[in-house]
């Protein structure tokens, strides 16, 4: 992956927690690492695979549930392999084909990236700040997003559950990000998500933290934060 960065950085205004737009006392420290959340923020997601193959093929969303509560939830440790544990369902969900096909069913109708997002890296890029995807997910996913879809080039790197082997509300899976980051000032990282799980972990842990609702107001505290 690409690591040019332009000289210099943005002031940004951090306190404790994550700032209410005109309402507190702030510290001035530097923004230099920014971590971005994938699906629901750098990639429009209408609904999860669970909800389409349930309507598209008329299958009980029951069915398809103790998967995606058992098994894939090791998968996006990287405790099993998803294609594996796949395989034991395919009958039950009435898929005639492959596994391989399956994935391409599910991953095919998840690439409506939004370019305004990428726009928003490329900035903070340019102003010398690194940008890192930062994703709970197993890693045949991770690879599409990366490398299918490309987005390993507008990002300094990624940050994934499957490869860290902690989920984004525990505390581990944070301290190996600080550790991976060379152990930064921990207000020098901003982290955005659209779970509130996932923030409250991060905060916790000490990073700023802020929850993307949508990219209006993602673009007006982003710039906030560097003081634009």
């Amino acid at each position: 992956m690409a690591n040019t960065y332009a000289s210099g950085a943005y002031v940004a205004r951090l306190a404790g927690s994550s700032p209410a737009l005109g309402t507190e006392s702030f510290l001035t420290n530097m923004i230099k690492t920014v971590l971005f959340d994938v699906y629901g923020m750098v990639i429009d997601r209408e609904m999860r695979f669970s909800q389409r193959f349930s309507k598209d093929f008329s299958i009980p969303l029951e069915k398809l549930l103790p998967f995606f509560q058992n098994e894939f939830q090791l998968c996006l440790i990287g405790k099993s392999d998803l294609k594996i544990e796949l395989k034991k369902y395919l009958k039950e969900w009435g898929w005639q084909e492959s596994t391989d096909e399956l994935l391409k069913y599910w991953f095919g109708h998840e690439k409506n990236i939004s370019e305004e997002m990428l726009e928003s890296v490329r900035e903070l890029r340019k102003a010398g700040i690194k940008c890192y995807i930062n994703t709970q997910n197993e890693k045949y996913i991770v690879e599409y997003i990366s490398k299918t879809l490309g987005l390993e080039k507008y990002f300094d790197g990624v940050f994934c559950t499957n490869k860290i082997g902690y989920k984004k509300p525990e505390q581990r899976y944070w301290e190996s990000i600080y550790n991976q980051l060379g152990k930064p000032n921990k207000k020098t990282v901003l982290v955005w998500d659209d779970d509130t799980k996932h923030i409250e972990a991060a905060k916790e842990f000490g990073f700023a933290a802020e929850l993307y609702k949508n990219f209006a107001e993602y673009k007006n505290k982003i710039n906030f934060y560097l003081n634009k």
